[in-house]
C-alpha cells in the first residue's frame, strides 16, 4: 500500500473534489422529494447485467434499454446503442464516443515513428477523423479495450493504445464504457474499460436480413478536383435453428472506401527561435517571456489527399442447452490507408542575420529563405481480429462462466516514400524573411516576383540524396482464458459470492527500417518533369497560401522507392536497430461479494495480478579512441515482473424510483509499454573518454492509481440526468516524449551519462461530469418529439515530473480542462433531426525540454469545435433514409502550438465539411 501517502497528499490538494461530493449529496436530497415516478423501460437481449437479486439477465442495448443498462450498472457507465452510432455523421466509433461525457478523442497519438517525423502525428490528424480515445483525460494506454468481453490485442509499436478508427459505426450492438472497475474486471484500467459488443441472433427476429448503404463526399476533395467520394455497405443475417430454436446464428460483413483531403500548415524542429536572445540564436534572456518572445523562421504549407479502405465482419453462434449455454464469437476489422502529402516550404532557419541591440542582446532575423518542395507517402495499415469460445452453466445456486479467447492486431506503415526538390540560390526568396498572421496562420510577405518563382515548378530541382524509403510493422497476439464462479446465497445480507481466475499471454514484435539517400529520381530533375507528376493545382490552400503544387502518383512513387531500396544492403545495426519483440504473461485471481442491507448494495472485492514481461532488443556498443572507431552489436534481453494487489469497494443506493446514487473506491494500475522497458541499448565510448549510454529500463514501475467516484443518476418520463465526480491519486507517473523515451532523466557522474526512461513522481486528476437529456413526451402528437441533450466535463490535473529540464509540477499530459456536447433534436414516428455542437478543450500534448523547457513552452493542442446536423425519414417501418453533414462551419479540425498562449509557431489542419447519406433496410 505504498500509494497511501500519495492519496493523503492528493486529497489535501483537492478542495474541488470535496465540494463536488458535497454538491452531489445535496442534489440527491433536494431531488428526492420532487422526483417523479420513472417509467420502466422495456427489456430485451445483450449485454448481461445483474438485477437486484444478483441474477443475470440479458438486455437488447437499443434506445430506452441502453439507458436501463446504464442505470443498473455497478459503477459509472456509458452505453452507446446502435442508433447512437449512426445518428450523427461519424467516420468511426471514435467520433461517436466523443459525444459521451468524460471522453475526449484525438486524431494523433501525439508523436510520430522512426519512419517519419510526422507519421502518426500531423499526417494522422489530416485523415478526416479521430483515432484515439481518452477516458477522463487518460490516453488509450490507460484503458482496457474488449471485444465481446475478451481482451483486444494492442498493436501500436510504442504504446498500449489501439487505433480504434478502424471500427466503422455499423455492425455493433453496443459500446459500453465502464469508468469504474470491480474486482472481476481487468486491473490495468486507470482510465476505463471499453467493450465493443457485436449482435447475436437474440437481437433479431428469425430470418432477419439487414442492409445498410452509405455514400458521401468531402468538400475539400471537390474544391481541389481530387477524389472526394466515400461509400460503405453492410449486410447482416440472423436466424435460429433446431426444434426449439436452440441454435442461434448471426453474421455480418461490411466494406467501405472513404476519400479525404485536407489543408495543413506545419513547422519542423529547429525552425523557430527566440526573437530576442542573449547570443546569436541563443537562449531566452532573463526577464523576457518565452511565449511572447517566439520567432518563426520557416513556413510549410501542406496539402494531403488519400483514402481509407475498411472491411470486416462478425459471426455469433449460440447453443442453448438449458442449464448450459455455449457461444462462439468472431470479429475481423481491417483498415488500409493510402495517403500522400505535398509541402511547399519557405525555410529561412539557415539565414540568421541578428543585430545587436543597445542592451547587448541580439535581435534575431532571417536575411533570406530557401524554397523547398517535398512529397511524402504516409500509408497506415491496422487490423484487429478476435475469437472467443465460451459458455455459462447454471446448477442450482452455482453459475459457472468460462471462455477461451484469441486476438491479433497490426499497426504498420509498410511503404513510406519521400523525395524533395529545392531551388537554386538565384531562385530563392532573395530578400528578408518575415511573416504576418491571419486567423492564426503565418503568412509570409512575398512580392509578386517571389511568388512567381515559388509557383514555377520548373525551378525546383530534385535534391541530391533526398530519396527515402522506410518500412515499419508492429504486431501483437493475445491468447487467454478465464473461469468465473458465482454462488447465490439466498435471502440473507450476503447475497452472492463470486470468484475467478484468468490468464492472458501477449506476444509483441515490431521493426522499422530506413533506406536513405536513394536515387529513384535523377538529381537535378525539375519538379515539373518528375516521372511521377500528375497535374498542377493552383493553390495549396485556397484561403491562405496561393502556392501551386504538383500532384504525384503516390503508388508509382512508392514502387520506385521500394525498388531502389531492394538493392541496398543495410548493416546489421540499421536492419535491427529498431527491432524488438517480447512476451507478457498476466495471471490473475479475484474474489467479489455482494451485500445488501438497508436498501444499499455493497460489492467489496480483491484482485491479484502477476505479470512477467520478457523482451528482446538490439544492443550497440561504439568505441572512438580518437585515432580509430569500432562498433560491436548483438541481441540483448530483459525481464520485468509486477505483483499487484487491487482492492475495490462499490456501493449503490436507490433513494427513489428512477434514481440511483453510486460510490466507488478501487485501485488500478497501468504497465509501461514494452518499448520503454526494452527500447534497445546504445553505448558510446567517446574520444574524450566519456561514456554515453541510452537504454530502456526494465526496472520501470507501473503507474498506479487510487480511484474515487461518486455518481447520481435519475430517469423519469422524458428526462434522464447524471452528475459524477471523480478523483485519481496517481503514483509513478509516466508521460510520452515522442519516439525517444518517456520521462527521460540524464544522470551524470564524472565521465559517464545515462539516458533512460524514468518514472515521474505523484500526480492527480479530478473532475466533474454533468449530463442530461429531456424530451417533451408530456405533449401530445408530433410536438412530443422535440428535445435537448448535452453534457459538460470539467477536469483538473497536476503531476510531479521529476525532470530537471522542465518545471517540476505541471498539468498531466493529454488532459483537457473542459469538454462539452449539446444538441437539439426531434424524434418523430417518421421524421428525426439533430443539430449538435461538440467542444474538445485544450491540453498539454508534450512537455518541452532544455532551453525550450517550462510550462509556458509546452507543446499544446488547442481547443477545437464543430457543428454537425442530420435528418432522417422512415420511408416505411423497415426502411430509413438519413442525410448528415459534419463540420458545417468549416472549423479548424486540429490546432497545435508551441506554448499554450502564443500562436506564433502553429500546426493547423482543416479537413472541411463532409456530407453523407445512409439508407438502411430490414427484411
Amino acid at each position: 500500500m505504498t500509494d497511501l501517502p500519495i492519496l493523503t497528499g492528493a486529497l489535501r490538494r483537492a478542495p474541488l473534489l470535496r465540494g463536488v461530493a458535497g454538491a452531489a449529496m445535496l442534489l440527491a436530497m433536494v431531488a428526492a422529494p420532487a422526483a417523479r415516478a420513472a417509467g420502466t423501460p422495456a427489456d430485451a437481449a445483450a449485454p448481461e447485467t445483474a438485477d437486484a437479486d444478483g441474477e443475470t439477465r440479458s438486455i437488447v442495448v437499443s434506445g430506452q434499454a441502453a439507458r436501463t443498462v446504464k442505470m443498473e450498472a455497478a459503477g459509472t457507465t456509458a452505453v452507446l446503442a446502435p442508433e447512437d452510432l449512426v445518428r450523427q455523421p461519424n467516420v468511426s466509433v471514435v467520433d461517436a464516443l466523443a459525444r459521451v461525457a468524460g471522453i475526449s478523442v484525438s486524431p494523433t497519438d501525439f508523436f510520430g515513428t522512426p519512419s517519419s517525423g510526422n507519421h502518426g502525428g500531423l499526417d494522422g490528424a489530416a485523415r478526416g477523423g479521430a483515432s484515439f480515445v481518452y477516458v477522463r483525460g487518460l490516453s488509450g494506454s490507460y484503458n482496457v479495450n474488449l471485444v465481446n468481453g475478451a481482451n483486444a490485442a494492442q498493436g501500436m509499436p510504442y504504446s498500449r493504445e489501439i487505433q480504434l478508427d478502424l471500427l466503422p459505426p455499423v455492425g455493433l450492438a453496443a459500446v459500453v464504457v465502464s469508468k469504474t472497475s470491480t474486482a472481476d474486471m481487468d486491473g490495468d484500467a486507470i482510465g476505463g474499460t471499453i467493450d465493443f459488443r457485436t449482435p447475436t441472433a437474440d437481437n433479431f427476429k428469425d430470418g432477419h436480413v439487414g442492409v445498410t448503404l452509405q455514400g458521401g463526399v468531402s468538400q475539400y476533395g471537390l474544391d481541389y478536383h481530387v477524389p472526394a467520394a466515400s461509400g460503405m455497405t453492410q449486410a447482416e443475417y440472423s436466424t435460429h435453428l433446431g426444434a426449439d430454436h436452440q441454435f442461434g446464428i448471426y453474421a455480418t460483413g461490411y466494406y467501405g472506401k472513404r476519400y479525404f483531403a485536407s489543408t495543413m500548415v506545419d513547422f519542423q524542429a529547429g525552425q523557430w527561435e527566440y526573437a530576442v536572445s542573449d547570443g546569436e540564436q541563443g537562449s531566452n534572456p532573463a526577464g523576457f517571456s518565452k511565449a511572447d518572445n517566439l520567432l518563426l523562421t520557416s513556413t510549410n504549407a501542406q496539402f494531403t489527399e488519400g483514402h481509407q479502405t475498411r472491411f470486416g465482419g462478425a459471426l455469433s453462434l449460440d447453443w442453448d442447452m438449458g442449464s448450459t449455454k455455449l457461444y462462439l464469437r468472431g470479429t475481423v476489422a481491417e483498415s488500409n490507408i493510402r495517403q500522400i502529402i505535398y509541402q511547399k516550404g519557405i525555410q529561412a532557419d539557415h539565414y540568421s542575420s541578428p543585430t545587436i541591440r543597445p542592451d547587448g542582446l541580439y535581435q534575431n532575423a532571417e536575411s533570406d529563405a530557401a524554397f523547398h518542395y517535398w512529397v511524402e507517402t504516409a500509408p497506415a495499415e491496422s487490423a484487429l481480429d478476435t475469437a472467443e469460445l465460451g459458455g455459462k452453466t447454471q446448477s442450482g445456486a452455482l453459475t459457472l462462466d468460462y471462455a477461451g479467447f484469441w486476438s491479433w492486431a497490426k499497426s504498420a506503415a509498410p511503404d513510406h516514400a519521400e523525395v524533395s526538390f529545392e531551388t537554386s540560390a538565384a531562385n530563392q526568396l532573395n530578400g528578408p524573411f518575415s511573416v504576418t498572421y491571419r486567423d492564426g496562420y503565418p503568412i509570409p510577405a512575398l512580392s509578386a516576383a517571389q511568388l512567381a518563382r515559388l509557383n514555377n515548378s520548373s525551378l525546383f530541382l530534385k535534391a541530391d540524396g533526398s530519396g527515402e524509403y522506410t518500412s515499419s510493422r508492429s504486431t501483437a497476439n493475445k491468447l487467454g482464458g478465464r473461469l468465473d464462479a458465482e454462488l447465490a446465497l439466498g435471502d440473507g445480507v450476503l447475497k452472492a459470492l463470486k470468484a475467478g481466475v484468468k490468464f492472458v499471454r501477449s506476444s509483441r514484435a515490431t521493426y522499422s527500417r530506413d533506406y536513405s539517400g536513394l536515387s529513384f529520381i535523377d538529381t537535378g530533375t525539375p519538379l515539373s518533369a518528375s516521372p511521377f507528376a500528375r497535374n498542377t493545382i493552383a493553390a495549396i490552400d485556397h484561403k491562405y497560401y496561393p502556392y501551386s503544387f504538383v500532384r504525384f502518383d503516390g503508388e508509382a512513387l512508392t514502387n520506385a522507392a521500394a525498388k531502389a531500396a531492394s538493392s541496398v544492403t543495410l548493416s546489421s545495426d540499421d536492419y535491427n536497430g529498431n527491432t524488438m519483440s517480447g512476451h507478457e504473461n498476466v495471471a490473475s485471481a479475484y474474489i467479489l461479494a455482494r451485500i445488501e442491507t438497508g436498501g444499499v448494495a455493497i460489492q467489496p472485492g480483491l484482485r491479484f495480478e502477476h505479470t512477467q514481461i520478457d523482451n528482446r532488443f538490439w544492443n550497440t556498443v561504439s568505441v572512438d579512441d580518437g585515432a580509430s572507431a569500432s562498433q560491436t552489436s548483438g541481441w540483448g534481453t530483459s525481464r520485468t515482473r509486477y505483483d499487484m494487489l487491487l482492492p475495490s469497494l462499490h456501493a449503490d443506493w436507490h433513494p427513489w424510483q428512477g434514481g440511483i446514487l453510486r460510490g466507488a473506491i478501487w485501485r488500478s494500475y497501468t504497465r509501461p509499454a514494452f518499448f520503454q522497458l526494452a527500447g534497445g541499448t546504445q553505448t558510446e565510448l567517446n574520444s574524450d573518454g566519456t561514456i554515453s549510454i541510452t537504454q530502456g529500463n526494465p526496472d520501470l514501475r507501473p503507474v498506479t492509481s487510487w480511484n474515487f467516484d461518486i455518481n447520481l443518476e435519475h430517469e423519469s418520463h422524458g428526462f434522464s440526468g447524471s452528475i459524477a465526480a471523480f478523483y485519481k491519486a496517481i503514483g509513478n507517473y509516466l508521460y510520452d516524449r515522442g519516439t525517444s523515451y518517456r520521462a527521460q532523466e540524464i544522470a551524470s557522474s564524472g565521465v559517464s551519462s545515462i539516458s533512460k526512461p524514468m518514472n515521474g513522481g505523484n500526480a492527480a486528476l479530478y473532475g466533474l461530469e454533468l449530463a442530461g437529456r429531456y424530451q417533451l413526451t408530456e405533449l401530445q402528437g408530433w410536438a412530443s418529439g422535440f428535445g435537448v441533450s448535452g453534457n459538460v466535463t470539467f477536469q483538473h490535473s497536476w503531476a510531479h515530473l521529476l525532470d530537471s529540464g522542465t518545471d517540476a509540477t505541471q498539468a498531466m499530459q493529454g488532459v483537457p480542462k473542459f469538454l462539452a456536447n449539446a444538441s437539439v433534436f426531434y424524434e418523430g414516428k417518421k421524421v428525426s433531426a439533430n443539430l449538435a455542437y461538440r467542444y474538445n478543450g485544450a491540453l498539454v500534448a508534450a512537455y518541452r525540454f532544455g532551453t525550450w523547457g517550462g510550462a509556458t513552452m509546452n507543446d499544446t493542442q488547442r481547443a477545437t469545435h464543430s457543428v454537425d446536423a442530420s435528418v432522417g425519414y422512415a420511408l416505411s417501418p423497415d426502411v430509413r433514409l438519413s442525410v448528415q453533414a459534419s463540420n458545417i462551419f468549416d472549423d479548424i479540425s486540429y490546432y497545435r502550438t508551441v506554448s499554450p498562449t502564443s500562436e506564433v509557431v502553429p500546426q493547423i489542419v482543416r479537413w472541411g465539411r463532409t456530407f453523407q447519406a445512409t439508407l438502411s433496410a430490414a427484411f
